[in-house]
């Protein structure tokens, strides 16, 4: 997320990181709350009801808290969902021994990004500006980047591999769990939202006005394969395209 504002409540100011500010202001009582508490009470409201639900008097009441306190621990709901964000990162799980698959690492750890999304699917919509980067953030750059540390990447590019791969699985647990939500609400099957893009695509090329994608469809059909293979197979794609032939990795 972009640094955000420092005054409190709706006031401007210079825009920053929470985490640049103290854990609580100067005003109000101390001791009563913590960031991480504020932060959990706004992902519950979030996956409960959705992003919108996330208002600043919402998550006080949750807390124990007036709203105005509330401004004293967090000083702007950006800053609140900088905090949501970096809460829900705390939810992945590094192994404690030295990957022996680079690659199979990789698509291990964006599996977890992908779950986490699908927990928390209101997370998409809030990663859409530079982050803002929280303990748990930088405890995942840390781990990517020893995963990449014995590669012939330079650190460019292990940036973008990983930029991508967190990207894709993040895009990736974000449709699939708006694929969910809609079986639930309206009954549809897996089977049978999986097969409507297909017919869409068949209806097109029959027209005669995409003759590429008529050829792509008229070739072999491929095996079916579930969400997770595709999935997987996609970002060994990508990661091959970073390592290719590097025997480090």
């Amino acid at each position: 997320m972009a640094a955000q504002r420092t005054g409190p409540g709706p006031g401007s100011g210079r825009r920053r990181s929470v985490w640049d500010l103290p854990e609580q202001g100067a005003r109000g009582p101390k001791g009563r709350q913590s960031r991480a508490a504020i932060a959990a009470v706004a992902v519950a409201l979030a996956d409960a009801e959705g992003l919108d639900a996330v208002t600043m008097r919402r998550v006080a009441t949750g807390v124990g808290l007036g709203t105005m306190s509330l401004y004293n621990y967090v000083p702007a709901k950006e800053q609140l969902v900088q905090l949501m964000i970096d809460h829900v990162g705390g939810e992945y799980r590094y192994p404690g021994e030295p990957a022996a698959d680079v690659r199979q690492a990789i698509i291990d750890l964006a599996r977890q990004g992908r779950d986490i999304t699908q927990r928390h699917p209101w997370l998409p919509q809030v990663m859409h500006a530079p982050p803002a980067f929280g303990p748990n953030t930088l405890r995942y750059i840390d781990y990517f980047l020893g995963l990449l540390r014995r590669t012939s990447l330079d650190t460019a590019a292990k940036m973008e591999l990983l930029g991508l791969v967190n990207g894709f699985a993040l895009s990736y647990g974000g449709v699939q769990a708006t694929l969910a939500e809609e079986r639930a609400r309206t009954g549809v099957t897996a089977e049978q939202q999986a097969a409507a893009p297909v017919q869409a695509l068949v209806t097109a090329a029959a027209t005669g006005r995409y003759p590429e994608l008529a050829a792509a469809l008229a070739g072999p059909a491929a095996p079916p394969r579930d969400a997770d293979e595709v999935f997987c197979s996609a970002l060994r794609r990508l990661v091959e395209g970073f390592l290719g032939r590097d025997a480090t990795a």
